[in-house]
């Protein structure tokens, strides 16, 4: 008699559905989303006599990550043992926030997570979601490091700390 052979799926894509999303050490049980955004502050420069940008600089980081949610009701919040909505918990308070894959390794991690906005939505026939956005001061990347470090500084402190360099300044 044939079986089925079944064998387990060897995705090349990661899935929302092996994700797990953290604020501290707390899974958020009923987190729908998570939309990380990072802007650059990325400006273009110009100058005079020309239209287009001489230069296009990354001047300011400004890093955000964004939590959609189910809101719960009295009897939702009393079944999983909180004590407040999610909002009011996150209100006034810094946390760290971390998306894990399914073997519990970190794809970012959101360091020093303060809670910017909550936005209530509140569609006819459909769940109540409320979204979170907060604003971070770093994000790590799988290996722990920042993704926002810059060569720039690394060069100018190379610089700035060698006795073989000369500093020049303008007009000398």
């Amino acid at each position: 008699m044939p079986g089925y052979n079944a064998a387990q799926l060897n995705y090349k894509v990661r899935n929302a559905n092996g994700v797990s999303i953290l604020i501290g050490d707390q899974v958020v049980g009923f987190g729908q989303s998570s939309s990380p955004t990072q802007d650059y502050g990325t400006e273009a420069l110009y100058g005079i006599g020309s239209a287009k940008p001489q230069e296009i600089q990354q001047l300011k980081f400004s890093q955000s990550i964004t939590l959609d949610s189910f809101q719960l009701t009295d009897e939702g919040l009393a079944y999983f043992g909180i004590a407040a909505e999610l909002g009011t918990i996150l209100a006034n308070n810094q946390f760290n926030i971390f998306l894990l894959d399914n073997t519990g390794k970190a794809i970012r991690s959101y360091v020093g997570c303060v809670a910017g906005s909550n936005n209530l939505n509140i569609p006819a026939n459909q769940i109540v979601t409320e979204a979170i956005t907060f604003m971070a001061l770093d994000v790590l990347g799988p290996d722990g490091t920042s993704l926002l470090n810059s060569n720039s500084a690394d060069i100018f402190n190379a610089l700035a700390s060698s006795v073989a360099v000369p500093v020049i300044t303008p007009g000398g």
